[in-house]
């Protein structure tokens, strides 16, 4: 079961227009582990993605170059697979501001280190935004292996549309009227 994203008309509550870094953060090798660089592949996929003022990276698991890649941006959406003990596929959200969390802190397992604590300590180093929101997605499956598990492709869309009510900018017509039948499709495909 994901949470269900925050939608309204009102410019204002879509957050600021400065620039933005969408980042994808996990092992592509390691089955579910992959879903951030996995949802980075499908938005770039998409038509119009990223559109000016939005940056798209997949930053593997290197804390570091996550961090490089939202430097200098006002904002930034995180994508990593988190373990809470939830049904798979279920989509958590958390809310670093300012140099500190909302509410409890993500365990985020990098190879190289922790990214919340990167995240946390690094803001000497970086220009980091002062807003930064992580999507966790439940994970199935931690196995050596290549793709995602059932559960967590079917988040794709959802983390997609999440993500997409963040900006109007990346709220491209063809989302509007496609349908989520068609965004799956397309997402699938990617």
């Amino acid at each position: 079961m994901t949470e269900e994203p925050h939608r309204s008309n009102d410019a204002a509550d879509h957050g600021p227009t400065g620039e933005l870094a969408i980042v994808g953060i996990g092992n592509e090798l390691v089955t579910d582990d992959g879903v951030g660089p996995r949802l980075v592949a499908a938005m770039d996929s998409l038509p119009e993605m990223p559109p000016p003022g939005v940056r798209l990276v997949n930053a593997g698991t290197t804390g570091f170059l996550a961090l490089e890649a939202m430097s200098g941006c006002e904002r930034a959406i995180v994508v990593d697979a988190i373990e809470t003990g939830a049904d798979p596929g279920t989509v958590h959200q958390y809310r670093c501001r300012e140099g500190g969390f909302e509410g409890p802190i993500p365990d985020m397992t990098m190879h190289d280190v922790s990214f919340t604590e990167a995240l946390c300590f690094a803001r000497d180093v970086y220009e980091l935004p002062d807003d930064v929101l992580i999507l966790g997605v439940e994970p199935g499956s931690l196995q050596t292996g290549f793709g995602l598990s059932e559960p967590v492709e079917l988040a794709i869309p959802k983390l997609i549309e999440m993500i997409v009510a963040t900006d109007p900018r990346l709220d491209p017509v063809h989302l509007e009227g496609a349908g989520e039948e068609t965004l799956e499709r397309e997402v699938m495909d990617a």
